[in-house]
């Protein structure tokens, strides 16, 4: 019996790793500080990306009321169906530009992704954030790790 008890204990430890810093290090507040810091930059690029895509949306709309008003008030079908195949092959193209530069699909939520990683990166660059750092923090407190890239 005492033997299962210690093989199981045994498990457990190899599962369940202990923290390799001590509680009272001074490297957990410089952890906690950078996890603070982290978290406003990921709050500021998301809401910089929601504003960027509301943007996008009320020019899209703005672009459907102009071509509404241009083709049954100012002008004719006949006038704007060109202009409109070219608007709309251009978005494509778009599209397409987004997936070959990054490799993703050009769906919402991948261009999100991608627009909030840009804004995250620039962030910390501009406030000087040191993610090695901070990923060597983190390693050393043996803390779960997150998903670093969308809290979108």
């Amino acid at each position: 019996m005492l033997l299962l008890n210690l093989q199981v204990a045994e498990a457990l430890s190899r599962a369940m790793p202990l923290p390799l810093a001590q509680e009272d290090d001074p490297r957990k507040e410089e952890y906690l500080r950078m996890l603070k810091e982290k978290e406003e930059i990921d709050c500021i690029a998301h809401k910089q990306v929601r504003h960027m895509l509301w943007a996008a949306l009320g020019a899209l709309s703005a672009q459907s009321v102009i071509f509404f008003r241009l083709t049954f008030w100012e002008l004719s079908w006949d006038v704007m169906e060109p202009i409109a195949f070219f608007v709309t092959s251009s978005s494509l193209l778009a599209g397409f530009f987004f997936f070959v530069l990054t490799h993703r699909d050009p769906s919402y939520h991948d261009f999100m992704d991608t627009l909030f990683l840009s804004k995250q990166r620039k962030l910390m660059k501009k406030r000087n954030f040191d993610m090695e750092r901070f990923k060597e923090l983190k390693a050393m407190w043996c803390l779960p790790s997150t998903n670093e890239g969308s809290h979108v």
